[in-house]
């Protein structure tokens, strides 16, 4: 397997452009997901990379290989080594599922049973899927086969484009984890794009979040969420309570109290990012101690069965809170209750009104 690395990676059509310097590193054995809204450059990117089409300027590597710079080198796709997943997979519904996985090999080796017995082994299907039509599979299990097809070659790196659309939330999760631990098995170096903020946080070693063809943070799953760089990303990779306050020495004061910073940031107004289940709840009149704490009322909850969203009104707050708890014995809507904020939160300079 190999590593990839994009250096200022930009690509317009006409006078739009779709990527803008666009830096990535994606080590050797490693997946990365790619985050970003409708339109944000995700598959340019991956198009980028597999080489369908040519840079307007900047390089791509792979395994220390230069195989794009704008202008003066572009290695053709099938030369690359690069195995592609396309959104739901793509199969060719003519072909049977042992010969969707053989496509991809060089002609000497698509009648190769063990080679191909191998690949769907590695994604879980097994050696008895071979003689199936696509219209006889699932739709997890025709990801699974488009998994096979890519990785049945030994590419050295593999692309995943939004690979687990359309399944619901049980086979999302059981494909998911599939596709994952054929991934490690084969030490593969992967880089998946996707829309939803789960999928990435729990997909990636590493998640590069795109915005408007821009790179605006590559980090860690617990890093991004707990030190998103801007509000923007806070927003985008979890549910974000913000709240105006005002930092003063390494603390910020807001509706919710004096509260510690994770990151310091220069005094003066602030927006103040909290996540929902960082506020926790008590009964308003649970001892003495419970006197120095917030008082709200319950307006409302949401309930998605592991975890209920709890709506918030506090009479100095225009905008109702949004609580997180996984607890199921809750007081009624209408009650009064204490709210405190567990462990630090982040805060960002509010820029001047003009």
């Amino acid at each position: 397997m190999a590593d990839l690395r994009c250096e200022g990676l930009a690509k317009a059509y006409g006078a739009r452009a779709v990527l803008s310097e666009v830096d990535l590193l994606v080590r050797e054995g490693t997946t990365t997901a790619i985050l970003g809204a409708s339109g944000s450059g995700k598959t340019t990117l991956l198009r980028l990379v597999i080489g369908f089409i040519e840079p307007d300027s900047g390089t791509v590597a792979i395994g220390g290989n230069l195989v794009a710079d704008a202008g003066r080198l572009h290695v053709p796709a099938h030369k690359r080594s690069v195995g592609y997943v396309a959104q739901e997979g793509a199969l060719f519904p003519h072909l049977t599922v042992g010969e969707n996985v053989s496509f991809g090999l060089p002609r000497g080796e698509r009648r190769n049973s063990a080679r191909i017995g191998a690949a769907l082994d590695l994604v879980g299907l097994g050696r008895d899927y071979a003689d199936r039509r696509s219209h006889e599979l699932s739709g997890g299990e025709q990801r699974r086969v488009a998994l096979a097809r890519a990785l049945a070659p030994g590419p050295r790196l593999v692309l995943l484009d939004e690979p687990f659309s359309g399944l619901d939330a049980a086979l999302r999760a059981e494909t998911r984890e599939a596709v994952l631990g054929a991934l490690a098995a084969q030490g593969a170096t992967a880089v998946l794009v996707t829309h939803d903020q789960a999928e990435a946080l729990s997909t990636g070693r590493e998640v590069a979040v795109l915005r408007s063809g821009r790179l605006v943070q590559t980090a860690a799953p617990s890093t991004l969420y707990r030190d998103p760089a801007d509000l923007d990303v806070a927003r985008f990779v979890g549910d974000a309570v913000v709240i105006p306050g005002r930092a003063d020495a390494g603390e910020v004061d807001c509706v919710l109290g004096r509260l510690r910073l994770r990151e310091p940031v220069g005094d003066g107004p602030v927006d103040v990012m909290i996540r929902p289940e960082q506020l926790r709840l008590a009964s308003s009149g649970e001892g003495e101690s419970r006197s120095r704490l917030l008082s709200a009322r319950i307006v409302g909850y949401t309930f998605f069965g592991p975890e209920t969203m709890i709506q918030l009104a506090i009479d100095s707050q225009p905008a109702t809170l949004v609580a997180r708890t996984l607890d199921h014995d809750l007081p009624p809507a209408g009650e009064l209750v204490a709210v405190e904020v567990e462990g630090p939160v982040r805060a960002y300079p509010r820029e001047a009104a003009p």
